[in-house]
């Protein structure tokens, strides 16, 4: 099961060293893992973790724990026979195989990626680097036995003396080791031309490609990686500086190089698509919802696939790690749920974020969150400070202390109120179907709003019984519900709200076809949000759909798009 933690007994477990191998018994994911695949395992009351394939046989996998003092969560380490544990997966991407004469390079749990590899390729393996840190490496024995010439390196500069003396002798590497050294090691095999592919190992939460937890430039690195072309990775930050749970921006120490910068962009502009909502000019009417991606290089993807408008994630004002894991299952089938605990670097940390995702050449609507008018207010000046086009407050988060906001109107009034008294932008407020949504958006006019986002996620609660607790890792268990299954509830909200009120309407909530845009824009709504679609039909979904809207258009003989609004009834 990739989308939901499955249970799974753990088999066996033994140590070697610092380092402990467990077997977990997963005979489904056991008979779809490949070199280069990663699980998530929950160790229930605790966290959710990406942990490397080590070895898959007929019904079982291996993974490896590092020593706990090394970042590995200490819950994975006490494991011992016959408990209970969350598995999900497999994810990643296959190492490529594209020579006969492949070096591996690795360090620590890494090497857990390369063993596997090792075993399904042993006749195209040339050697292995590998780096002991000071506790050790792990499975030196079993890649010995396998009949590979293994050499040991403190790291450093002798690690970087002998690849440089191995180049002339391989025609690919496979490279997994810490960004610190990693960089370094990446340049010197680039510079050679031999094919290599390097792990990126980015604080994965989610693994469906929609936290935006591992970006890495424009890259997702759980559904993207976690093996990537050596060549694709020095184009990004990878090596230069890493991100803490909150998102915020961490250099990586001994480094020298500069981050590349993201060019300049102007996007491709069709008179028939553009679509103004509340004073501001798209060129087309979708959008990300603010669920999706994290760093301005993802929002800057958004764009290229053909996103008209780019929406940040919710950013508060002080960092926010977020909740542990499980933070986003498929509970089932295209049905989503998510605890992430509004994690974000902060407002004063943003402002690297939006400068990058500004050269994507489209507005960008600025999402935050808070507790009271008066930090809505001062988070709300900075991103406006920033250069945003607009903002969008998120007043309705279903699983965080934030969703009160939703609840009382008045509260909701005093906020638009107090923002727009100080900037000149738009201001929309995102609304749920978990509340008085009307009386809300009532209040919200009062204050001045110039439109709204219908809707956010459900409130939902997802439980197991063999684990008999709560799947998702909030306080209460409560997660935002989204996908398509959401279809005809924003269809309810945005009919209700357009009855009552003369006010522009973003819609939100299940979208992912060209016939949904139809029915919206019928209904009143002038644009449109995309989030769950695009963990299970990737970043094409927006051309996709801009393709078919635009194949509508002609079959129709409709000129511009408010004509399609033009025909609703409402």
């Amino acid at each position: 099961m990739r989308g939901r933690p499955a249970p799974a007994r753990v088999m066996w477990a033994e140590s070697d060293g610092h380092y402990r191998y467990i077997g977990i018994i997963a005979g489904d994911i056991a008979r779809r893992a490949y070199p280069g695949s990663y699980v998530m395992i929950w160790v229930p009351g605790f966290d959710e973790t990406p942990m490397a394939i080590a070895s898959a046989s007929e019904d079982q996998i291996e993974i490896t724990v590092s020593p706990p003092r090394r970042g590995a969560p200490s819950p994975l380490h006490n494991l011992s026979q016959g408990d209970l544990v969350g598995v999900r997966g497999p994810f990643g991407n296959p190492i490529p195989l594209r020579g006969s004469r492949v070096l591996l390079i690795g360090s620590s749990h890494g090497v857990s990626y390369l063993k596997f590899f090792s075993e399904r390729h042993r006749d195209k393996i040339y050697g292995a680097i590998l780096v002991d840190d000071g506790e050790g490496v792990p499975h030196l024995s079993r890649l010995e036995g396998l009949g590979i010439d293994v050499r040991i390196t403190r790291g450093g500069d002798d690690l970087l003396r002998i690849v440089s003396s191995s180049i002339g002798a391989i025609d690919q590497a496979v490279v997994c080791i810490r960004e610190d050294i990693g960089r370094e090691v990446a340049k010197i095999i680039s510079k050679s031309g031999v094919n290599s592919y390097i792990c990126v190992e980015r604080p994965i939460k989610c693994s469906l490609g929609l936290c935006g937890s591992c970006d890495l430039g424009i890259y997702r690195t759980c559904l993207e990686g976690v093996f990537m072309d050596i060549n694709k990775i020095l184009g990004t930050e990878y090596g230069i500086w890493s991100r803490d749970k909150s998102g915020s921006r961490v250099p990586i120490r001994g480094s020298i190089d500069k981050a590349p910068e993201l060019p300049e962009r102007r996007p491709d502009l069709d008179p028939s698509l553009s679509i103004e909502i509340a004073g501001l000019r798209l060129p087309n009417p979708l959008m990300n919802a603010s669920g999706c991606g994290l760093s301005g290089g993802i929002l800057y993807r958004f764009a290229i696939e053909g996103a008209g408008a780019i929406m940040t994630k919710s950013i508060g004002l002080e960092p926010r790690r977020g909740y542990r894991g499980p933070v986003l299952i498929e509970y089932i089938d295209r049905l989503y749920m998510n605890a992430l605990g509004l994690p974000n670097p902060g407002i004063d940390g943003y402002a690297y974020e939006i400068m990058d995702a500004k050269k994507a050449g489209v507005p960008i609507i600025g999402s935050i969150f808070g507790r009271n008018p008066e930090e809505y207010l001062e988070v709300g000046k900075k991103i406006y400070g920033y250069g945003v086009s607009a903002i969008e407050l998120n007043i309705s988060c279903p699983h965080t202390e934030f969703e009160m906001v939703e609840d009382i109107p008045e509260l909701v009034r005093d906020i638009v109120r107090s923002l727009k008294r100080v900037i000149d932008i738009p201001v929309f407020v995102k609304i749920s179907a978990n509340t008085d949504y009307v009386e809300v958006v009532r209040k919200a006019v009062e204050g001045g709003v110039d439109g709204v986002t219908a809707i956010n996620t459900l409130r939902g609660f997802a439980y197991d019984h063999i684990f008999s607790r709560p799947l998702l890792g909030s306080p209460n268990g409560y997660g935002g519900i989204s996908g398509p299954f959401l279809k005809p509830i924003v269809r309810r909200v945005i009919r209700d709200i357009r009855s009552e009120f003369n006010i522009p309407i973003i819609a939100s909530g299940g979208i992912d076809c060209v016939e949904d845009i139809v029915d919206l824009l019928q209904l009143g709504a002038r644009g449109f949000q995309i989030c769950s679609a695009i963990a299970y039909k990737g970043f094409s979904i927006f051309r996709e759909i801009l393709r078919d809207l635009k194949r509508y258009m002609d079959e129709k003989g409709v000129k511009r798009l408010e004509d399609i609004i033009a025909r609703g009834s409402g």
